[in-house]
């Protein structure tokens, strides 16, 4: 059972908003306090955009708050799915989270809920929709995870971990759109890892959403780990074994815990995220914000994401020499997990990491590190989650596809 985080916001009139993060079917909500407490501050017209929400009983906490809100003619629930009726009226549907917004705008509603990730678009990507809103109030609700771990014999058994890497700072502990999307393909026997990197925009079908529903790669993030886990396996037409999830304070925190690290930068490029740091070509010794702000930068490169990805492959490949270099910080993983504690989730059981920590002290061998990239084209038009809006996607390039796909299981010893 993991929580996800939920915030009531205010815009900046007098109509409420709810940004909750409801991205998945979420179950498992057990007070109904909280409900009555947010349902309370709104007092008016709620709306609900959640694509995945198909039975406003799987949210409400029991049949007799769902009943109250039924017949409570003040409260009007708008919902992209879902529609329920009050006794005056039946409420306003949205299709699509632009017309939700403007109704908000507009004070036709009083209140929506939509997933943190769609906060967090709102501030990126649909910035133009121009909808200004405030936290009022902050709750968790509890949902499912489903067990997606494949478990194989780490020390002896090539195995796929999918690093999904969020775009914010903080606890890890919630649903986000992934900006790196990166897969290792550790084989414990030769020592060698490869590191496959796919575009934020790659344009991919989200499996666990119809086999009609392509979208960028880093939407699958909205829909939660497993939905990207299965389109990552679907595109690469391989199994992940785990997955660990990172955000900004995770590399940060990793960086820093390990001494810093020695990073060759293919340009000399002043970072624009921060504004603070200037890289060269060669070799850089960074701490854990300058690594972050060197992994972060595209718009200082003519090629953008492409080299944005590399960079965050040089970053990881960093971490790795270091630390299996160092019978000191190797002999410490334990420690310098517990300081990301709250910035890092996997399901790769801690035996499993143990176990390759041994190997690893038993010998101490180098590792060889490989990386490769999915090339595509870039393109404007509709995606599964934003079907009206014109976003930008990268169609991929076949023969780059099944070049990973050879590459790949040439490291696993297919």
């Amino acid at each position: 059972m993991g929580k996800k985080n939920c915030i009531v916001a205010q815009s900046g009139g007098p109509t409420v908003a709810i940004n909750a993060s409801l991205a998945g079917v979420v179950k498992g909500v057990k007070d109904s306090q909280v409900f009555d407490t947010i349902y309370g501050s709104v007092n008016g017209i709620l709306g609900i955009l959640n694509n995945n929400v198909i039975n406003l009983s799987e949210i409400v906490a029991n049949e007799e708050t769902l009943n109250r809100l039924k017949h409570t003619p003040s409260m009007y629930l708008g919902s992209c799915r879902y529609k329920l009726p009050t006794v005056e009226e039946s409420p306003e549907t949205y299709a699509q989270i632009f017309e939700m917004f403007e109704s908000l705008n507009n004070d036709e509603i009083n209140a929506i809920i939509i997933s943190s990730s769609v906060k967090n678009l709102l501030d990126t990507e649909l910035n133009d929709i121009n909808v200004k809103i405030k936290s009022i109030y902050n709750f968790k609700i509890s949902i499912e995870k489903n067990d997606i771990v494949k478990v194989v014999n780490v020390t002896n058994t090539p195995f796929n971990v999918y690093i999904a890497g969020g775009d914010g700072y903080g606890s890890i502990d919630y649903t986000f759109n992934t900006d790196v999307n990166m897969v290792a393909t550790i084989n414990p026997t030769t020592r060698k890892i490869l590191l496959t990197s796919i575009p934020r925009d790659y344009y991919v079908n989200l499996v666990g959403q119809g086999p009609n529903a392509y979208d960028k790669l880093t939407h699958a993030g909205y829909y939660g780990i497993e939905e990207s886990v299965k389109t990552v396996e679907n595109l690469l037409d391989t199994d992940i074994n785990y997955y660990v999830k990172i955000n900004f304070s995770t590399i940060q925190g990793i960086v820093d815990a390990i001494g810093g690290v020695d990073v060759y930068s293919d340009y000399d490029f002043y970072e624009q995220a921060y504004g603070l740091y200037h890289f060269t070509i060669g070799n850089n010794h960074l701490d854990g914000k300058q690594a972050l702000a060197f992994a972060r930068e595209r718009k200082s490169f003519a090629t953008g994401d492409v080299q944005r990805v590399k960079n965050q492959q040089k970053v990881v490949e960093a971490i790795v020499n270091k630390v299996t270099s160092s019978t000191a910080l190797i002999s410490s993983y334990d420690r310098i997990l517990d300081s990301v504690s709250e910035n890092l989730d996997t399901n790769m059981p801690s035996k499993d990491i143990s176990r390759l920590v041994k190997m690893q002290l038993n010998d101490m061998r180098g590792w060889t590190i490989e990386s490769q990239n999915a090339l595509g084209t870039g393109q404007m038009g509709p995606t599964y989650t934003f079907p009206t809006l014109n976003l930008y996607t990268m169609l991929p390039d076949k023969d780059s596809v099944n070049s990973l796909k050879l590459k790949i299981n040439e490291y696993l010893g297919k």
